[in-house]
């Protein structure tokens, strides 16, 4: 397993955090998400075999948040 932590901005709630949470737990290899708007962070692990960094930021990104 690998870990990343991604600065994500555009979180406002913790609404945002959950659509942030959902849409990359749905993602295979993803094992575990944390997202936090107050900290515009996001931490995931992750099965490095299955996914790559780049695809759970754009699935990020593609939620309409930024990704730093």
């Amino acid at each position: 397993m690998a870990t990343i932590q991604l600065q994500v901005t555009g979180m406002k709630c913790g609404g945002c955090e959950k659509t942030v949470t959902n849409t990359v737990t749905a993602l295979a290899g993803v094992t575990s998400v944390t997202a936090s708007h107050k900290e515009n962070r996001v931490d995931v692990e992750f099965d490095p075999a299955q996914i790559d960094p780049e695809a759970i930021r754009k699935a990020i990104a593609g939620q309409g948040y930024t990704v730093a």
